[in-house]
């Protein structure tokens, strides 16, 4: 016990000690990457004297690591640069950093971006205007130092933002608005304006990873994209002082007409870039700085032009930048929208639907206790009142969940992909179609449909089973061949996801003595969404009462789900309704199947019903599940089983009747079907076996529903 208890504190002491030096690792790796902002956003200079972007950083970032923040972007304002009074930035990082350690207490603002950008400004503005008032500046330099305090503070509000931004991230959400997007751009262009001073011959390396930025988001963010990360950009490179006041203006149209263009190809975006970069050149004259930039321009767009497109799949690019460019194109979302409104209206309607019945229930159980007479017609009276209000108090739970249902399949149906509609939008470009409207909508169940409506160019040929398979590929799936309505003007086209299989259909039904009705059932549909439904009921006993009892429950099963209700919500009414169809007892068992044909996954849902038989490759099985018919007590329920099936595979609905001589024969017949095998001539041979086979002198209805997973 001794041994196993040292050995036990050692190994807790052990995994503690690593997770504790794990701890240390990550806190002194994120102390380095916040002293390395401060650091580059310190370095950053606007108006070739001034530095705000580093108390900026400061006043944003967490208190946790704002020291490691304050001394990089110290470091960064004492080294030789470009800031005209270096000690007064300095300054103005002591006074914010003593402003955070005094309100340290103060961790919740009620708004911290707000916070961020009054701190920053605060401390930049009162450090200016105290060496003004000093040093007798004059009203330029005074100027300058006001329009660094503004700075500073605008700049703490977008790194405020970011910072919130890179938190939900790290939380993994990722519904962002565009506001939050062009609060990151802004904020990356005092890293890019400190990195421009690097250069590799003519070409600074922050100019040119800012054009390479906005090529990219002009990609994947398209117009606004483009324009948004163009005007970032350019708004710090104006700032800097060197004679780039056009860069604002160009970086920002050569956004737009990048996001524009881009759809026909990188290319022509990459090329309208360019081009608009270099006519913006032109009213200002040909200066050094000028033809810097346009190296910059030139050598980001072939970079781009040559990045070959995994790595823009992988990596930085492609698992952060580029879903984050088509999230943020999203609209925000809308406080009155009409779903969510919907969704809301069915879920309290649910929610007093079972306050209903618990009330009525504990009214029941109230009357219960109370003395009453107790003859013989009293305690009968007694006992149909709590029946009747155990059926209501069930009809009230049912009616609550099922209203529960539709506030969860209304709030799921239908949802919108805009990343796909963007992917869709360019591989219309590429066949020389205009798409004046794309919708990707993904039902309930993750599928998917594309409607789009285009504009032919003259001349253009289009191939659909082509185009159908660049649009899958833009989506991540596999669509038929569209369906298209041609107009005027325009085409309309629509897209589904090609399904695995077809159903093919046989029933076979024998009357008990041939009679005139038979108490078997059956219905047989598609729900609209991909699922094929097959309801096989049998009534009790047979003739007219077991007809009307079977054809009832196969009826409102079908119209129920059909109308988007459950499984069990459906067999819950259809049982209420069993209980209170006559004064005699009605029984009739269920045996549904739904098939997926998209997966051609079967599942099975039994209330009493008889074995069923299925053929997978060449193995043949039988499924079947205990459960009692519906109408015998208040509450119904469903046994359900799953099968994976393939094409070609066979399933067999069957009544009891068709079960009293065995399965193995049945079976040997279902072992025998093929392709070629028609399932009308399978029900028909199970039907007409059933009745020969009889032994006992006796007969019943007997059906058989054969459905076969044809290959499309």
């Amino acid at each position: 016990m001794e041994g196993w208890f040292q050995m036990t504190m050692e190994r807790f002491q052990a995994e503690t000690g690593k997770r504790l030096e794990d701890a240390r690792v990550r806190r002194v790796l994120w102390g380095v990457c916040l002293a390395a902002g401060g650091f580059l956003a310190a370095r950053a200079v606007v108006f070739g004297r001034c530095g705000p972007f580093g108390v900026a950083f400061l006043a944003a970032c967490p208190w946790e690591g704002a020291l490691f923040a304050a001394v990089g972007a110290a470091l960064g304002y004492l080294l030789p640069g470009d800031v005209l009074v270096p000690m007064h930035c300095v300054g103005a990082l002591l006074a914010c950093l003593a402003i955070r350690w005094a309100l340290r207490a103060l961790r919740q603002w009620r708004n911290p971006c707000a916070f961020a950008a009054f701190l920053a400004g605060i401390s930049m503005l009162a450090m200016g205007l105290c060496v003004a008032f000093v040093n007798g500046s004059t009203p330029q330099g005074t100027a300058y130092f006001l329009a660094e305090g503004l700075l500073s503070g605008a700049w703490g509000y977008f790194y405020a933002r970011t910072r919130g931004l890179l938190g939900r991230l790290l939380r993994g959400k990722w519904e962002l608005l565009p506001a939050d997007l062009a609060s990151a751009a802004f904020a990356a262009g005092p890293v890019l304006l400190a990195l421009s001073t690097v250069k590799i011959g003519p070409v600074g390396l922050g100019g040119a990873f800012a054009v390479f930025l906005v090529l990219f988001a002009a990609k994947y963010g398209g117009m606004s994209g483009g324009a948004v990360a163009g005007i970032a950009a350019g708004a710090c490179f104006a700032f800097s002082g060197t004679g780039l006041s056009s860069v604002l203006g160009a970086y920002g149209i050569g956004g737009l007409l990048g996001g524009l263009f881009m759809p026909l190809g990188k290319l022509w975006g990459a090329c309208a870039f360019v081009l608009t970069s270099a006519l913006a050149s032109l009213p200002g004259g040909v200066t050094g700085a000028r033809l810097e930039t346009l190296w910059e321009v030139a050598a980001a767009a072939v970079v781009f032009l040559l990045l070959p497109e995994r790595v823009e799949t992988r990596g930085l690019f492609g698992k952060i930048l580029k879903p984050l460019l088509r999230e943020g194109t999203a609209e925000p979302p809308r406080a009155g929208d009409l779903r969510k409104q919907v969704v809301l209206r069915l879920d309290h309607a649910a929610e007093a639907m079972e306050e209903v019945a618990k009330t009525v229930q504990q009214v029941g159980e109230k009357l219960e206790k109370a003395r009453l007479p107790e003859g013989p017609a009293e305690r009968r009276g007694r006992e149909a009142a709590k029946q009747a209000r155990g059926r209501l108090v069930q009809q009230f739970s049912t009616v609550g969940t099922v209203l529960e249902e539709l506030a969860g399949d209304f709030e799921r149906r239908d949802s919108e992909d805009t990343a796909a509609e963007q992917g869709v939008r360019e591989v219309f470009y590429t066949f020389a179609l205009e798409p004046l409207d794309v919708r990707c909508g993904v039902d309930r169940f993750g599928r998917m449909t594309v409607e789009a409506l285009v504009v032919r160019g003259d001349g253009a040929t289009v191939n659909k089973a082509e185009l159908a398979k660049e649009i899958g590929k833009a989506c991540g799936r596999t669509f038929g061949l569209p369906s298209f309505s041609r107009t005027a003007m325009s085409w309309r086209l629509v897209f589904c996801e090609r399904k695995g299989c077809r159903v093919c259909l046989g029933v076979a039904r024998h009357n008990c003595y041939n009679g005139a009705l038979c108490g078997d059932s059956t219905r047989c549909f598609e729900d609209g969404s991909g699922h094929y439904l097959a309801i096989l009921s049998d009534g009790m006993g047979s003739g007219g009462r077991a007809a009307v009892d079977g054809v009832m429950v196969s009826d409102l099963l079908a119209r129920l789900i059909d109308a988007g209700i459950g499984f069990s919500s459906a067999l819950q009414i259809v049982n209420a309704a069993m209980g209170v169809k006559s004064g005699d007892e009605s029984v009739a068992t269920v045996d549904l199947l739904c098939l997926d044909l998209y997966t051609c996954a079967a599942e099975f849902y039994k209330a009493g019903g008889a074995l069923s038989l299925i053929k997978c490759g060449d193995t043949v099985g039988p499924v079947d599940a205990p459960g009692l018919p519906i109408g015998i007590l208040d509450q119904a329920a469903f046994h359900r089983s799953r099968v994976q099936l393939s094409p070609g595979d066979w399933v067999l609905l069957l009544s009891d009747g068709a079960l009293c001589e065995g399965t193995a024969w049945i079976a040997s017949l279902l072992q025998d079907a093929n392709d070629a095998t028609s399932p009308q001539e399978l029900a028909e041979a199970v039907v007409a076996g059933a009745v020969a086979r009889r032994s006992d002198g006796h007969d019943d209805d007997v059906t058989a529903l054969a459905v076969h997973l044809a290959p499309l």
